[in-house]
């Protein structure tokens, strides 16, 4: 297994070789720190942690590499929090592959924020903080602001929609759109993972894709369309258990008024409670 940590601040080595090994229940002496490009390395340790520095708010990341015969080895989150508490500093670490820029942050006292960081390809590699999303004791100062871009890119099981295109490939423009919709209303189901709120202009656009929904049902062919009915019934049936009725009046006071169309578009007229966008950092 792999860890890629990086540090805030000054590093002290031996801590840092102590600090790992408690966290994956060895002694010291089997793991192996080293600083990136040093040759006297022993490779045959069973954890390996190779130092570079880096520039900007975050000063060094750590490559953690953790041979197979070690048993305890916790999930990325918990031995972050472990070594930021252990170093008494803030560890920084990837929160998804896309987009780059997506990390948390973890204090000492165990506060994990979620942030925004960009990388600059200088020499040597230099770190910026653009904002988190709650403000973290021991980095105090940061912007906190929402991260909005994280959203979409946390997949969100569909499986009508899946099984619509299994049965039906040759519309995939409609189940595309139902993918989306449903995707949405999944999200609503976890309490608008994965942070608990949610923009209320994505909320707009996943209505207008049900208004899309709308529009294209009716021009499918014959032999497909009594699936597609049944499908995206399937999905408004959970949208409607998971909501209530309020006229598009929250919708309205925080995006402007509702697109026009026909009366019977019952789905602007419904919002869950709490909003979505109550959650919204820094709000």
């Amino acid at each position: 297994m792999n860890y890629g940590f990086w540090i805030h601040g000054e590093l002290d080595r031996g801590r840092l070789a102590v600090a790992l090994a408690e966290t994956l229940a060895l002694t010291p002496d089997k793991v192996d720190v080293g600083d990136d490009g040093d040759d006297d390395r022993d490779w045959d340790a069973p954890v390996s942690c190779t130092v570079t520095s880096v520039a900007g708010d975050l000063h060094w990341h750590l490559d953690v590499y953790v041979g197979e015969a070690v048993g305890n080895q916790p999930a990325e989150p918990l031995a972050a929090a472990w070594l930021a508490n252990r170093l008494g500093t803030v560890v920084a670490y990837q929160a998804l592959p896309a987009p780059p820029s997506a990390f948390y942050l973890v204090g000492p006292d165990g506060t994990r924020a979620r942030a925004r960081i960009y990388e600059d390809d200088d020499a040597p590699v230099v770190f910026r903080i653009d904002a988190v999303e709650q403000p973290l004791a021991a980095l105090p100062g940061l912007p906190v602001a929402p991260i909005p871009e994280v959203i979409r890119e946390y997949r969100m099981p569909t499986p009508v929609r899946d099984r619509l295109a299994e049965r039906s490939p040759a519309i995939r423009d409609f189940t595309m759109r139902l993918g989306a919709w449903e995707s949405m209303v999944a999200r609503l189901a976890e309490g608008w993972a994965p942070d608990g709120w949610y923009p209320a202009d994505y909320y707009r656009e996943d209505l207008l894709i049900r208004d899309e929904l709308a529009a294209r049902l009716g021009s499918l062919p014959e032999s497909v369309r009594a699936d597609a009915a049944a499908a995206l019934a399937e999905v408004d049936a959970r949208f409607t258990d998971l909501t209530h009725e309020d006229g598009g009046r929250a919708l309205t006071s925080e995006t402007g008024p509702l697109p026009a169309g026909p009366s019977a578009r019952w789905w602007w007229h419904r919002i869950s409670s709490p909003l979505p966008w109550q959650g919204t950092p820094g709000r």
